[in-house]
């Protein structure tokens, strides 16, 4: 990934094994969470463009369903999910999250789409 990628992220990030993501895909991982979305690591991503319902589970929560659409994609890698469809209460528990998880797994704001 280009630095200059990396930098553009305007939301903080969240990485950790308490989160998780059901789609159609054998092995899906979260690789960082914010706000606007995630980063899926996934050697098979989706085309960029393409729109995915999600089901996320974040720790031992209730998981909830959002919608999301490719925004980058790093072949054999994964590829950076922005959220177009989150409703406010999953939005709250996104960012209670955030809030509540380690500051050392908390980067930076910068924007990753």
């Amino acid at each position: 990934m280009a630095s200059d990628d990396i930098n553009r992220r305007l939301e903080p990030r969240v990485a950790g094994e308490e989160i998780t993501v059901q789609y159609l895909s054998s092995v899906p991982r979260v690789r960082d969470l914010s706000t606007s979305g995630f980063f899926i690591l996934d050697s098979r991503p989706f085309q960029r463009g393409e729109t995915i319902e999600f089901r996320l589970t974040l720790g031992s929560a209730k998981p909830f369903v959002v919608t999301g659409m490719v925004r980058r994609v790093e072949p054999g890698v994964g590829m950076a999910i922005e959220f177009i469809h989150i409703d406010a209460d999953a939005r709250r528990r996104v960012k209670e999250f955030i809030s509540r998880s380690d500051p050392k797994k908390v980067s930076t704001s910068r924007n990753d789409f």
